[in-house]
């Protein structure tokens, strides 16, 4: 029995596992960004497939990436032209806001202490005597950080091209893993998943635009300036499950908060309607259609992807949960009812 354990290729099976997961957590930003690229080209490969008609494999992927580049240039283009004016406004009349902030902050006592004793908020902007020679000093990291975004996104185009024209190959490689008499069991399991992870984007896509549609509206029924741009704000940011929302209420406060307080109650409650609206009306639609995700297991997911995988994670973090609920469908939860389900009937 133990010779049958410990032979040759079962040892260097054993150390190969042993060296993949003493480096994993080194390389698991370059698993996401593969991950992220596995799921744009999933989104894609049903465009590619139906320009494949026409043209060869190569040609429909190239065309597919491209156009999507060029999606999204035209779908922000249009948007930075029309909230030009509303972010210089806005950058032009931040520092005077937040000295406004802080003045109503010093004013303001709650239990005879001022609200800038209890948050803290001096210490936060007494760190730097001159806020202009801050943002000198960190251009240099600003400009590096914008030159790795580049390139990060370059890379994830050519991951992406690479995955739509040799999907055919890959596939063929990655079922070479599994035994004979598993093969197929494998490739459904594997069509599932890219089902799902390539439904994640249209589906998040159309979330977005649906959070950003109504938080504009009702921003500006209720006059609070630049509502456009946090309306954009607000649909982008809306990609981080919780994080993103709390992120933006934080940042239209900070704008709004000068109306006084009955308005600033009503765009809380106005957003939280927004987010009401978009986890029990939006997302149910269109994440159950394509997804098919109970919200627990987002969250769940949210929570560890945040814990081990740090900021990407939690954007993908919906998509991963896609993944793991497919594999625990379809190698434990189906296996095992089908056999109850023969046993009853037995």
């Amino acid at each position: 029995m133990l010779k049958r354990l410990f032979t040759f290729k079962n040892i260097i099976f054993l150390i190969l596992v042993v060296a993949l997961l003493s480096i994993l957590p080194k390389i698991v930003n370059i698993l996401l960004l593969f991950f992220a690229a596995y799921v744009i080209a999933c989104a894609l490969n049903p465009y590619v497939l139906k320009m494949q008609k026409f043209m060869s494999r190569n040609l429909a992927s190239i065309i597919a990436v491209l156009c999507s580049c060029v999606a999204i240039f035209a779908l922000f283009i249009p948007i930075l032209i029309m909230t030009y004016k509303e972010v210089s406004n806005f950058l032009y009349n931040l520092p005077t806001k937040i000295v406004a902030l802080l003045n109503y902050l010093n004013a303001t006592t709650v239990f005879g202490k001022k609200l800038s004793d209890l948050l803290s908020i001096n210490n936060i902007f007494t760190s730097k005597s001159n806020l202009a020679g801050s943002l000198v000093n960190q251009s240099w990291n600003f400009t590096m950080g914008i030159f790795e975004v580049a390139v990060i996104a370059v890379a994830l185009m050519m991951i992406v091209y690479y995955l739509l024209v040799d999907k055919d190959y890959l596939r063929k490689k990655f079922l070479e893993f599994f035994p004979q008499d598993i093969k197929l069991k494998a490739s459904q399991i594997l069509s599932t998943i890219s089902r799902k992870v390539g439904g994640y984007v249209g589906a998040q896509l159309i979330s977005m635009v649906a959070v950003g549609l109504m938080t504009t509206v009702f921003l500006a029924l209720l006059g609070i300036d630049y509502s456009l741009l946090l309306g954009l704000i607000t649909g982008i940011l809306d990609i981080v499950p919780l994080v993103g929302p709390a992120i933006a209420i934080g940042i239209i406060l900070l704008v709004a908060y000068p109306f006084g307080i009955i308005k600033a109650v009503l765009i809380i409650a106005l957003f939280l309607l927004v987010q009401q609206l978009s986890n029990y009306i939006v997302r149910p639609i269109v994440f159950g259609k394509y997804m098919k995700l109970h919200p627990l297991m987002i969250f769940l997911a949210l929570f560890l992807a945040q814990q081990f995988l740090g900021f990407w994670g939690i954007i993908l973090s919906p998509a991963i949960a896609a993944t793991v609920g497919v594999l625990v469908d379809e190698l434990y939860l189906n296996p095992i009812n089908a056999k109850s389900e023969v046993e009853e009937n037995e």
